[in-house]
């Protein structure tokens, strides 16, 4: 007969994992381990938990990054431990940053192995620090606590969640796995179970987390008081920047808000950062869109005409830097930041007002009832910010394929990352004919590919789903965010990112089968050749470009999967949508070069002010 000191092991754990999914937390993403196993083996005993094995622990966090991103509901992150857990670190750095809610459980060994020199035995109890919202150390489990306050504790971790991740260290002896069945609680535990174990409801029941109508109300709020600050305004600016998936107002696509609109629709330029959600959405409804006004401010004698006096940014900080630098020199009279993110979003330490509000929400409000002040007194504001943008929209296109070689009905023949992002983009809108839900994710990674597409790509037909790792703008875990948001989707996802990037998280190509991985490989650190230190030429490459002169078809035949290696933007095309159709992971090779590419950079800029000079002069 198993002792009693070890069932109750395997009772906690299966308390654990079945007060969870009652709280909704389904998807485990985890790692092999021992002093996990009662988690495990409880998870994957659990009818209603969907269990995601990889063999990095860093990778299996980032996955359920990934699962967050995409439907701002927590996954739990399940680890044995020692370092296995610390490896999870720069995912909990991103999730804190972003307001990303997770569950990090995490298998400890028992109090008396502490500061003993036991094997694996580290100090996991404040690990994460200030980048976790909630901590808990759970104790081993003993027959003296009652059952409920495991529970109660689920309940707690799962209510802390939604402002962000949270860590439950959870102690366990040797040892770690009885006999078959011993998942099961014992019915001797306690008879307050009863009804539980009956049941599906938690024990705990929490209030919503986000309750729709209070967020309207809230929004409706901040408009009023808009509108009082616009009245004041002559030149005012409406950006969109970062937000999440989850929540985005669907109602802008679907048309519901034309028998609300008004009849004198706003006029205000309407700004839309790559990662607002936003970008691949007509948004008539909120204003004058302005989807490349990152190349626009790359003409900084322009910038005084551009100059708002007014401006409201919906969400986190844009992508673009040259926004940044833009609003530093112009300094608007007011500056208004809707976020319901805690914390301070103010880089530049500009802002006026600050709403916390669900920029989606706010997104809805302002589709529904315009605010009266956002058509602006002066006439020529949105007027000239809508001239420029259909400029560009013009010419950009135009000047890519020159960069690529190809001019009028010719065949590109070079390979500029500029226009092969843009490519791969437009394949995934123009297959993208699903229901929103299901829509493809477009995964962009740092350094490059994200600002390629922030500048270069125009706003697509359909909604895409854009997933981005800007909270740390770290290069680590991008594959497995990728892998985390597809499957969280529930459809194949595109992921565009650099060779650095791809090398870092190698290992999670062997969980990838749900991927479009699109690399771009120029053999080192790109984006270090926008910075003044690229002038050191003595340094510069050893230390910064650092070229490693590996090819990735290796990769994807040890990893199992599909490989392609274009050699123009058209076949790069052809191979993104072949890999969307594709049933395993796909590995699309793009070799490029960084000096080509900063020169495709500079000129492509230099081509959109000279364009925008001859279609908006400069007054």
């Amino acid at each position: 007969m198993q002792p009693e000191s070890d069932r109750i092991q395997d009772e906690w754990a299966a308390l654990v994992v079945e007060e969870l999914v009652r709280h909704g937390v389904t998807t485990f993403y985890a790692s092999p381990g021992s002093r996990s196993t009662p988690l495990i083996v409880a998870a994957g005993r659990n009818p209603r938990a969907a269990v995601h094995m990889h063999i990095d622990e860093r990778g299996s966090a980032f996955m359920a990054l990934g699962h967050a991103r995409m439907t701002g509901r927590a996954a739990a992150w399940l680890t044995t431990s020692g370092t296995a857990v610390a490896n999870g670190h720069p995912a909990v750095v991103e999730a804190r940053l972003e307001r990303l809610p997770m569950i990090l459980l995490t298998a400890d060994r028992p109090p008396e192995l502490r500061d003993t020199s036991a094997n694996q035995a580290i100090r996991q109890v404040g690990l994460f620090g200030a980048d976790v919202v909630w901590s808990f150390d759970l104790p081993v489990p003993a027959r003296d606590i009652a059952p409920s306050f495991v529970l109660t504790t689920m309940a707690e971790a799962v209510r802390q969640s939604w402002k962000g991740p949270v860590h439950l260290n959870c102690m366990f002896r040797e040892p770690l796995y009885g006999r078959e069945g011993a998942h099961a609680p014992a019915q001797s535990a306690t008879d307050l179970l009863a009804a539980w174990r009956a049941g599906s409801a938690p024990w705990t029941t929490l209030a919503p987390q986000h309750v729709a109508s209070a967020q309207e109300s809230v929004a409706r709020r901040a408009l009023h008081d808009l509108d009082g600050l616009l009245a004041a305004s002559q030149r005012p600016l409406l950006l969109l920047g970062r937000m999440p998936v989850a929540g985005r107002a669907l109602l802008l696509a679907s048309g519901d808000t034309a028998k609300s609109t008004p009849k004198a629709p706003p006029t205000w330029p309407v700004l839309t950062d790559m990662a607002s959600q936003y970008r691949s959405l007509d948004v008539a409804a909120l204003g004058t869109p302005v989807p490349h006004y990152d190349a626009i401010l790359h003409d900084r004698e322009r910038w005084s005409a551009l100059a708002p006096d007014l401006v409201v940014q919906l969400g986190r900080p844009p992508v673009s830097r040259r926004w940044q630098q833009f609003l530093e020199a112009v300094r608007p009279r007011v500056v208004i930041v809707a976020d319901s993110a805690v914390g301070r979003i103010d880089p530049s330490h500009l802002v006026t007002h600050r709403w916390d509000v669900s920029p989606h929400a706010l997104v809805a409000a302002i589709a529904a009832h315009a605010p009266s002040g956002s058509t602006p007194a002066d006439g020529s504001w949105a007027a000239r910010w809508r001239a420029l943008s259909c400029a560009a929209s013009t010419h950009i296109p135009v000047l890519l394929d020159a960069a690529c070689g190809a001019g009028a009905n010719e065949k590109a023949t070079v390979l500029a990352e500029q226009a092969c992002v843009r490519a791969a983009m437009e394949v995934l809108d123009a297959d993208s004919t699903g229901a929103d839900d299901v829509r493809p994710p477009l995964v962009l990674g740092n350094s490059m590919p994200v600002r390629h597409a922030d500048t270069f790509a125009g706003p697509a037909r359909a909604m895409l789903p854009v997933v981005v790792n800007r909270g740390a703008s770290g290069i680590d875990g991008q594959v497995s965010t990728a892998i985390g948001a597809a499957r969280a989707a529930g459809a194949r996802a595109v992921l565009i990112l650099g060779d650095l990037t791809l090398l870092h998280d190698l290992n999670a190509l062997a969980a990838a089968r749900n991927l479009t991985i699109v690399v771009l490989n120029n053999d080192g650190g790109g984006i270090f050749s926008w910075l003044p230190v690229s002038a050191a030429r003595d340094v510069f490459t050893p230390l910064f470009a650092t070229p490693h002169g590996l090819a990735f078809r290796a990769a994807a035949e040890l990893f199992g999967l599909a490989y392609e290696a274009p050699t123009t933007v058209d076949d790069v095309a052809h191979a993104v949508r072949r890999g969307m159709a594709a049933d395993g992971g796909v590995l699309i090779e793009v070799r490029t070069h960084r000096e080509a590419t900063l020169a495709h950079q500079k000129e492509l800029l230099r081509g959109v002010t000279r364009a925008l000079r001859e279609a908006v002069p400069l007054s």
